[in-house]
């Protein structure tokens, strides 16, 4: 039961997303809708994922891109190198996402995620194992190791 209640919250989420575009874009091109459609089955609408299985952004992100290896690693995570998503609009969603998700806002001195760096990380491979890769990061971050 509790999966068609999610099923029907997030449907009616994306329905909702699709009615309130970001400013200047289409409502298919919004990052919002984009995060809606191709991140939030495993991330959950407000980034909280599910503890053991998926991260939760709303911490890991910003604490990831503080560390040296931390925004490739970001990038090349395969759920993301491997989207659908143009290079554009997968920089405008990680850009949104943590605009958005970390209830901090953007990290200090933030410089924003753009085509040709998304560009550069999906010409590299995506990550075979992600938890091992992550896992230096996470404890160079000081979040947990494990999701």
């Amino acid at each position: 039961m509790a999966a068609v209640r999610r099923f029907v919250l997030c449907a009616l989420l994306a329905s909702a997303a699709l009615l309130m575009p970001t400013a200047g874009l289409r409502a298919d091109e919004s990052p919002q809708v984009d995060y809606i459609l191709r991140c939030q089955g495993c991330h959950v609408g407000d980034g909280s994922g599910y503890p053991g299985k998926v991260p939760d952004l709303r911490v890991s992100m910003r604490a990831l891109l503080g560390t040296p290896g931390g925004r490739e690693f970001l990038l090349r995570v395969p759920g993301a190198s491997l989207s659908a998503l143009d290079d554009q609009r997968l920089a405008r969603v990680y850009n949104w996402m943590l605009a958005t998700l970390d209830p901090r806002g953007l990290p200090e001195g933030f410089v924003p995620f753009d085509a040709a760096e998304v560009a550069r990380a999906r010409a590299a491979r995506p990550l075979d194992n992600v938890q091992a890769a992550r896992t230096p990061l996470a404890a160079a971050a000081g979040i947990p190791t494990t999701y």
